[in-house]
């Protein structure tokens, strides 16, 4: 179980993920932190499997993606007065049992964002095999935010994440809605929060299908871009305070 001397919430976002569901619920119970469930305007019976285990879950009227539906999980966070926040996808391939691993550094007070990587130098995960396209977007968006910041992440598009309550506070005011993940660690870095990347083991998915669709994935460096660019013109962001 992980220390939960300090107030956790998971949050698990889905969109369609019924069959996923019930076993990574079950993994999350053993760890003993809170959870909500954000249901994305799922068309499946993703509500209802969450509420049969028990589970807090916020439906939304209509679909937000991924960035509408973790910056959900974010302001009930902050309004249940969590002092950390985890976003765990619902898809099944991030390990809730690496929750310890990936909160210890929010925890203790090191950082205030720490992001679970598979492409760690010192701790890469040999097994998981990305898709090529996700892969060529994660090293542009890399490629960008180093060039953009000097910040050096090595899994930009990972999803297992922990925020410090600063952090949740400062995202509930604003969070990118579309492929959010380089964006928000170009965010966090502008407005002097500190980052760092501890390793994990990613797991494949067993049911459903990835919502990054070739499309998505061809306009991904374009995003990013726009994103960016969002960021710099907003000088607000600069400031966490």
């Amino acid at each position: 179980m992980t220390d939960i001397s300090s107030k956790i919430l998971i949050i698990v976002p889905s969109h369609n993920e019924e069959a996923n569901l019930p076993g990574l619920l079950d993994e999350i119970f053993k760890t003993g932190a809170d959870v909500v469930v954000i249901n994305d305007a799922s068309s499946d019976n993703t509500e209802q499997v969450a509420r049969d285990k028990g589970i807090q879950v916020l439906s939304l009227p209509v679909n937000l993606g991924i960035g509408g539906g973790v910056q959900t999980g974010f302001m009930y966070a902050v309004r249940n007065n969590y002092d950390i926040a985890v976003q765990l996808d619902g898809d099944g391939q991030h390990d809730p049992s690496l929750l310890a691993k990936v909160t210890a550094p929010v925890i203790s007070g090191e950082v205030d964002c720490v992001i679970g990587s598979r492409y760690l130098p010192s701790d890469k995960d040999e097994n998981y095999k990305t898709p090529v396209l996700r892969r060529l977007g994660m090293h542009f968006s890399t490629g960008i935010l180093k060039l953009a910041s000097g910040l050096v992440i090595h899994d930009t598009t990972s999803g297992y994440r922990a925020l410090n309550r600063g952090a949740l506070e400062y995202f509930v005011k604003c969070y990118p809605t579309d492929h959010p993940e380089a964006e928000a660690l170009l965010m966090l870095q502008q407005a002097g929060f500190r980052i760092r990347e501890v390793g994990i083991k990613m797991r494949t998915r067993n049911n459903g299908e990835s919502l990054f669709t070739f499309w998505k994935a061809a306009f991904y460096p374009l995003r990013v871009i726009i994103g960016f660019i969002g960021v710099f013109s907003h000088p607000w962001q600069g400031n966490k305070k």
